[in-house]
């Protein structure tokens, strides 16, 4: 699993709990608050079934809005056309009231701004500040109209600081959990990058390992040989076998799997072996060349050893990117047949001689 997985996982399933839990508090408001105190003013109000039926209304539009919030934060369309809804169900509401006693026995207000707060939610805070607003302009405009006085404009703000406050403070809060679950996602994140770096780190150490370790087993029987007077350094093929194994050792020390331009740096260090032979290497890009793997270069640069260390005057190689991968390929005078490495790790080697010159094509693939 890489770090984008877990830490989404993380951080979806704390706002999808957040969620829910605001679901749960709207829905238990409209049955037990808005509902109860509609059963419990039946009596005061002019028509008890068009207040049943604006209910219902706002009961329609949180199992709306739960098929919508649960999906995913919703579109400015939907999450504002539910909105509407409910205003308009509070402002009718609030109208249908008794003129003395609408902040009373007005059960809409309430259910109305804690269906804004859950369709608003995970939109911009000013959407539903301006819901808010709007909801208690209307409230306010039916006072207005019924005739306000003094004692019906203190009720209002009393219930307005009561209820539009506990609704802001409760979408704040959840916003507030939802900046801490996101600096949670973020620092299991970067453990988990840290993690991985550190694997990656002892991948990359052991497989050098590995590499020295057989450089060692070709190259330590070599210098035996010399040292003990087995192997005559004015032996063409032994010089051959020293340059090969020098080659190596430069490669192997030039090696770095997150340094950028790594295949054009490990050649330049297997070609100063050929160059201090008195070969003429020039090394050519074209193009931005991409990243290539580590084995995938190791295939690559064992071809060039070959083709360096057979070389008898000049050595052209050219690096070309291509849109699947890159392209390197060799121009040599070797003179004689050389035998490359076989293709793998996704490099395609060709090769072709005639009259002494060499060409050769590495290609190595990404996809």
């Amino acid at each position: 699993m890489n770090a984008v997985q877990p830490t989404a996982m993380f951080s979806g399933r704390y706002q999808r709990a957040f969620t829910i839990a605001v679901l749960f508090l709207v829905a238990g408001w409209h049955i037990g608050g808005g509902g109860g105190q509609l059963l419990q003013n039946r009596t005061a109000y002019a028509s008890f079934a068009f207040q049943c039926a604006l209910w219902l209304v706002m009961a329609l539009a949180i199992v709306a809005e739960s098929f919508l919030v649960l999906r995913g934060p919703p579109g400015w369309r939907a999450a504002w056309a539910v909105a509407l809804i409910a205003l308009a169900a509070s402002t009718a509401s609030a109208a249908a009231s008794p003129a003395g006693q609408m902040l009373a026995v007005n059960w809409a207000w309430g259910s109305a701004g804690w269906i804004g707060v859950l369709v608003l939610l995970r939109r911009r805070f000013a959407e539903l500040a301006w819901f808010l607003a709007a909801l208690a302009a209307g409230i306010l405009g039916v006072q207005v109209w019924d005739g306000l006085n003094r004692t019906d404009l203190a009720g209002f703000l009393a219930v307005l600081i009561w209820s539009t406050g506990a609704q802001v403070a409760v979408a704040a809060g959840v916003r507030a959990l939802n900046v801490a679950a996101d600096q949670a996602s973020a620092a299991v994140e970067s453990e988990h990058a840290t993690r991985e770096r550190a694997a990656t780190a002892e991948i990359i150490q052991a497989a050098r390992h590995a590499r020295m370790l057989a450089l060692q087993e070709s190259a330590v029987p070599l210098v035996a040989e010399l040292a003990a007077g087995l192997a005559d350094p004015g032996d063409e093929q032994v010089r051959i076998r020293c340059a090969v194994q020098a080659a190596r050792l430069r490669r192997l020390l030039a090696e770095g799997d997150e340094v950028p331009g790594s295949l054009v740096h490990e050649l330049y260090a297997s070609a100063d072996v050929a160059e201090r032979r008195g070969v003429a290497v020039d090394i050519e890009t074209v193009g931005s060349l991409p990243h290539v793997p580590g084995p995938a270069r190791r295939v690559i640069t064992d071809a060039a050893i070959v083709i360096l260390t057979a070389a008898r005057s000049k050595v052209r190689i050219t690096l070309a990117a291509m849109t699947p991968g890159i392209a390197v390929s060799f121009v040599a005078d070797t003179g004689a047949i050389v035998w490359l490495p076989a293709a793998s790790e996704g490099v395609a080697i060709e090769q072709q001689e005639d009259s002494g010159m060499l060409w050769a094509e590495a290609r190595w693939n990404n996809r």
